[in-house]
């Protein structure tokens, strides 16, 4: 055979990630197959504490995720280098029965981790290319076409009789005849797909995919059985063109839709369906230079969060405070458009006398469009079981008026950065900075990145790892569409006729803010250890100027809502890890120990210039109401082990054990103390909830059926022991023992 030039460079010690890959990800046991349920396995990863509620076991959404202390809508989502960030309310604080309004999820795509061939996560020291984000950074690559006509088809289910249900005892019997999507206590959930990778050519290679998860919820409305629905689609296409050895282009198409149904407890004919997903398609052309490597790629993306749902609401007092109500509150349509343009240019390595120098930079364009609009007048109507002529004027037949509206805001991102790696005998530094400006806030934010490893002993064995990095988060379109929304008013009927009865009190108004950021301080160390690498990190953040609500009144004598920067937060986490990789083996364990204090956890919580001094009384003493604990996603402890294996006889056995430690939140008393200058100060308590071991395992058959051909059997239980959680400050507590059964089919 002719000789073969392989010509690398060495990954570099700073800014490396941590990377799942396909062979692990199939494999682990993550109920609904999401991307941030994948992250589970991670240090430095906390999930909400109604992430697995028992009295939802029947929703596909994924949960929201916080890295390294940021919110869960302070992360940078995407998808093979493309932007997956939603701006619609990311934070999903809008009720779901809303009049005015539809909840969001913080990425646009909801991508199936079946479809992905690994994911990346950068928790610190992330690399100057990357920005938008004030917690993580998660890439989603997806999977490539295989050189050969391959595929597979597969399918798993669960379902209520095969899941151990944990229900306060007072709660139970409101559970068991549920008439509320909030308590699920039947359901079926289905969860298929397939792949075909197709080689048109040597050079011109192709995959299509499909994958679904479906689930049915049964409740009852007017005493009998109405079933709710949940559907995930994802549908994906990707082609890989190499016309050279020094070129390859890659395009990618995929479209996630969501469908839910629902309908409002007590509402009769109040069936309404939410949307949402959206399209992408992205080219990527990949080229090596003389001198450098060249990726260029161009991205179109849209998405929606929308509603259709009766216009109009209806109810009728029959009595003395017994209602009859029905209808809903109408259509409503949020989208986001985007157009990306971005290119990556590295250099290869060159030294100046005994440093060798590796510089990277680029650039990153996006032109965000989004609009908010309610098709038709809707009207909320009242009618009193008092409406005789001599009545009060809160006696007559009145109305709710949401009126016909829409809102469009625009919002164009540019991004440059450069960044060096610099290697002198066992040093290795990475200077970078990134300038980003957008012209919807107006703001020119400079993030400086620097990281530093040392190979201690010069074996390559011992690295000494620090950092120091700013990190700007990305802005919202929230409020600018929620200006557009027209405020409701109110009307009445008399003498036949609708007349004015009393104005609206509230409205939104767009704020022009700086940018919220957070700077970040790493000291670490990493060991080749017993055939694996260990590493020990401190991380720890400062989060300045992030967005929280507040309340303006004017002369008009309406009380406006708009943005404020009075937002802030502090996060310490200690990280120690340990992974191995031999043969058919993999074998991780790590631990995060956390504190992080929080002002507010979304930015529709209130928030004043007041509240940052505002002193409340918390474990036996005064203490600033920011510097507050968090009051979710801050356990302090969570250990993970996972362990993933191809036994003998076509077996493989994948097991996932995590520890988190009891977790303690806040409750307003309601009461206050008076302290011994006089002053009464608000007091607030620990709510104290367990903690504990849960595990969850996957075990799998595949049985060699004719020449590449094989079956795959599987049975996955989550919450093998079927541990008793508490979460939260309430009397709710995780799903308890649930089964997955599958069969796969490959060729």
């Amino acid at each position: 055979m002719p000789p073969v030039n392989v010509v690398a460079s060495p990954e570099p010690i700073t800014g490396q990630g941590t990377t799942i890959q396909s062979e692990i990800l199939e494999k682990l046991p993550l109920r609904n197959n999401s991307i941030n349920e994948a992250l589970t396995v991670l240090p430095g990863i906390q999930y909400s504490e109604s992430a697995n509620l028992s009295t939802q076991g029947g929703e596909i959404l994924p949960p929201g995720v916080s890295i390294s202390g940021g919110k869960i809508f302070e992360n940078n989502f995407t998808i093979d280098g493309t932007s997956n960030n939603s701006l619609l309310d990311p934070a999903g604080t809008v009720n779901l029965a809303s009049p005015t309004d539809i909840p969001g999820q913080p990425q646009e795509l909801l991508l199936d981790s079946t479809l992905v061939e690994q994911i990346t996560v950068y928790d610190n020291n992330v690399p100057a290319r990357l920005g938008g984000f004030k917690g993580g950074v998660i890439e989603a690559k997806t999977l490539n076409p295989a050189p050969t006509l391959s595929g597979k088809l597969f399918y798993r289910t669960t379902r209520d009789t095969w899941t151990s249900f944990h229900i306060a005892e007072e709660n139970e019997e409101d559970f068991d005849n549920s008439t509320d999507h909030r308590d699920q206590p039947k359901f079926h959930k289905h969860h298929g797909g397939f792949d075909l990778h197709v080689p048109i050519s040597s050079q011109l290679l192709t995959v299509g995919a499909y994958r679904q998860l479906y689930s049915r919820i049964p409740l009852m409305q007017e005493n009998e059985t109405k079933t709710q629905e949940r559907r995930e689609e994802n549908f994906l296409f990707k082609t890989v063109f190499q016309p050279t050895e020094s070129a390859d282009f890659d395009l990618l198409w995929t479209y996630t839709p969501y469908r839910g149904t629902y309908f409002k407890d007590g509402f009769r004919d109040s069936d309404f369906t939410l949307f949402g997903g959206g399209h992408l398609i992205s080219a990527t052309f990949h080229t090596r230079l003389p001198l450098a490597t060249l990726d260029t790629q161009v991205a179109y993306r849209t998405s929606k969060n929308s509603r259709e749902a009766p216009t109009h609401v209806i109810q009728t007092e029959l009595s003395k405070n017994v209602w009859e109500k029905e209808g809903f509150y109408g259509d409503i349509s949020k989208t986001q458009k985007s157009y990306q343009f971005k290119t990556d240019l590295s250099f290869l390595p060159v030294s100046f006398g005994p440093s060798n120098h590796s510089v990277s930079t680029g650039f990153d364009i996006r032109h965000i469009e989004g609009t908010y609009e309610r098709h038709d007048t809707s009207y909320l109507y009242t009618y009193m079981l008092n409406d005789n002529p001599t009545s009060t004027n809160d006696d007559y037949p009145n109305r709710k008026v949401y009126e016909e509206s829409d809102a469009e805001g625009t919002l164009r991102q540019y991004g440059v950065y450069v960044e060096d790696i610099i290697t002198w005998r066992g040093l290795e530094l990475r200077p970078g900075m990134r300038l980003d400006y957008d012209d919807y806030m107006h703001n020119l934010s400079l993030a400086p990145r620097l990281a530093m490893a040392a190979d201690v002993f010069g074996n390559h064995k011992s690295f000494l790892i620090a950092g120091y990095n700013r990190y700007y988060a990305n802005t919202l379109l929230t409020y600018k569409l929620r200006e557009g929304i027209k405020p409701a008013y109110y009307e009445q009927l008399k003498a036949g006729e609708w007349t004015d009865y009393k104005g609206h009190s509230q409205d939104t108004r767009y704020s022009e803010l700086d940018t919220p950021y957070a700077d970040e301080y790493v000291l670490g160390l990493e060991q080749q250890l017993f055939g694996g690498k260990a590493a020990v990190k401190y991380i720890h953040r400062k989060g300045r100027d992030e967005f929280a609500k507040t309340f303006e009144r004017e002369e008009d004598g309406i009380i406006y809502n708009t943005l404020n920067n009075n937002g802030r937060s502090r996060h310490e986490s200690c990280q120690i890890s340990w992974e191995r990789q031999w043969r058919n083996h993999f074998l991780s364990i790590n631990g995060t120990y956390q504190r992080t204090a929080s002002s507010n956890e979304s930015y529709d919580n209130l928030l004043d210039e007041e509240d940052l001094e505002e002193q409340v009384w918390y474990n036996g003493h005064a203490v600033n109401k920011n510097n507050l604990p968090r009051k979710d996603f801050n356990r302090p402890w969570v250990v993970n082990l996972t362990y993933v294996g191809r036994l003998p006889y076509g077996f493989s056995l994948s097991g996932m054990a995590k520890y988190r430690s009891g977790y303690r939140t806040l409750k307003d008393t309601k009461e206050d103390i008076v302290i011994p200058d006089g002053e009464s100060l608000p007091v607030y308590d620990e709510v104290k909830q367990g903690g504990g071991v849960t595990v969850s395992c996957r075990i799998a058959w595949e049985k060699q059926l004719y020449q590449n051909q094989s079956m795959v059997l599987s049975l996955e239980a989550n919450n093998l022991f079927d541990k008793k959680t508490s979460v939260g400050d309430t009397n709710d507590y995780e799903i308890g023992r649930q089964l997955w059964a599958g069969l796969e089919y490959q060729f």
